[in-house]
């Protein structure tokens, strides 16, 4: 798909709601800071899934704050991490917090995807600290 074909603000209004900014206090009272995506929404608990580069010390049970769009806070906890595949798990129990429950989850495109292929990223680049807007880059896959 050529680039000039793609709607980045197209996809930004309709995806950032499902857009999470994150933050964990590490050792030596440095924070990690990045970026996650709502994958699931069941029963009392929001799955978000992010990448492990920001948060490469974090071990299963890491308390990670959770920021939504509406700068609406809650707490989660780091259930699956795979350092090789470089992902993590974070799941945010809603029980005591129903209204959660109304962010949505990302739409994923199920196309085939190759090296090369031009893409839009959404995220808050090192978390953006004060900052609450999601903002969205270019790139390719590689």
């Amino acid at each position: 798909m050529p680039p000039e074909s793609i709607d980045a603000r197209r996809i930004e209004a309709e995806q950032a709601t499902s857009v999470v900014r994150l933050r964990v206090t590490r050792t030596q009272n440095k924070k990690g800071r990045g970026t996650g995506f709502i994958v699931a929404n069941t029963a009392n608990k929001l799955v978000v899934m992010t990448c492990g580069h920001s948060f490469h010390e974090w071990v299963r049970g890491t308390e990670v704050g959770v920021t939504f769009h509406d700068r609406r806070d809650a707490s989660a906890e780091a259930v699956l991490i795979n350092k090789e595949e470089e992902v993590a798990l974070l799941m945010i129990d809603t029980s005591s917090n129903p209204e959660l429950c109304a962010y949505p989850v990302v739409t994923f495109s199920y196309e085939d995807i190759r090296v090369g292929d031009f893409l839009v990223m959404l995220g808050h680049p090192h978390g953006m600290r004060g900052y609450h807007d999601v903002w969205n880059n270019f790139g390719w896959v590689t």
